[in-house]
């Protein structure tokens, strides 16, 4: 009798052990089959970038991005965000940017706030005024700008060193705005 209730403990713990291996495997797996490797291909697929880093938590999907092309970049990113946005159902997207060597990254701090009023006043003309005296002030070899119905996207570059930048034109929901 003394044997049997020592074996009983043994065999909850060992049944919970396996119970919790096939759960957490099988949670692993389907995030590495159905969530990971669908992005890791459809970011293969792209010609104006490469990944630079992927992680899938829980409630989170981080996409870390380096721009190889940026004229074709636009069009590639508004497929990537909403075929991301199909496969991870529920969880939220981060897609950024790696391309922000910090001497280019300078020239867009100091006139990021003209883009963003530009932007906030739906005044999108103004941006390739903008990016134009950038050239010229800062001596950039690029300085280039698209824009579709979601975004807006900066391109800065001086010799090796470049700048990429997603701008959204209208805020997002989770945006603190004034009250009175």
């Amino acid at each position: 009798m003394i044997m049997q209730t020592r074996r009983k403990p043994l065999t909850v713990m060992l049944s919970l052990i396996a119970t919790l291996a096939v759960l957490f495997g099988g949670w692993f797996l389907y995030q590495k089959m159905e969530v990971e490797e669908p992005i890791r291909q459809l970011v293969g697929q792209m010609k104006s970038a490469q990944l630079a880093q992927l992680q899938v938590d829980r409630d989170q999907v981080s996409i870390m991005l380096q721009v190889t092309n940026p004229d074709a970049f636009p069009e590639e990113y508004k497929h990537l965000s909403q075929s991301v946005g199909e496969i991870v159902q529920g969880k939220q997207v981060d897609i950024s940017i790696r391309n922000k060597d910090s001497q280019v990254k300078q020239v867009w701090t100091d006139g990021v706030f003209a883009i963003t009023e530009a932007v906030d006043l739906h005044q999108y003309s103004r941006i390739p005024v903008l990016l134009a005296a950038w050239k010229q002030q800062y001596h950039l070899d690029d300085a280039i700008t698209r824009m579709d119905d979601t975004n807006v996207y900066v391109y800065l570059r001086r010799g090796t060193d470049d700048f990429y930048a997603v701008v959204p034109r209208f805020a997002s929901s989770g945006e603190v705005t004034a009250n009175g």
